[in-house]
């Protein structure tokens, strides 16, 4: 069974590079199921991964994420870390609502998304939770 510290270090090579992030976001049942993914005998042709954001690109993002995100334009390395990494579209940002907003808790978060220049894949960025998300579907759905 591979470990926490592996699968994050093999999942994140799809990440660009200015997106530094400190682990994954897994429980045991995540982990399994992660770890059949990364392999490339059984990956499955659909998922997501779930990171933890580190604080220094938290701090990095400021009041401007979306300015700091146009750099994150490429993945560290190719899905089996040979090979040339996978390009990304340009960023774009969404408002999300927030369905229970408590106290000073706002009523909306920002979320920052860009696809994979062949459509197969996506990173999601919500730096108030500090969560990445990287989702792909290698079948027929396709962003344009």
């Amino acid at each position: 069974m591979a470990n926490a510290s592996l699968l994050h270090r093999r999942a994140a090579r799809l990440l660009p590079e200015v997106i530094k992030t400190s682990g994954i976001v897994l429980d045991d049942e995540g982990q399994r199921q992660l770890a059949s993914m990364l392999f490339s005998m059984r990956r499955r042709s659909s998922g997501s991964v779930a990171f933890r954001i580190s604080g220094q690109t938290i701090a990095a993002m400021g009041d401007d994420p979306l300015s700091y995100l146009r750099k994150a334009r490429w993945a560290r390395a190719g899905r089996d870390g040979c090979g040339n990494p996978v390009g990304y579209r340009p960023w774009h940002y969404a408002v999300l609502p927030v369905r229970e907003a408590l106290g000073d808790a706002p009523a909306s978060m920002p979320v920052f998304f860009s696809s994979k220049d062949d459509g197969k894949g996506w990173v999601i960025v919500v730096p108030a939770e500090r969560l990445a998300i990287y989702a792909w579907c290698d079948g027929g759905i396709h962003s344009g």
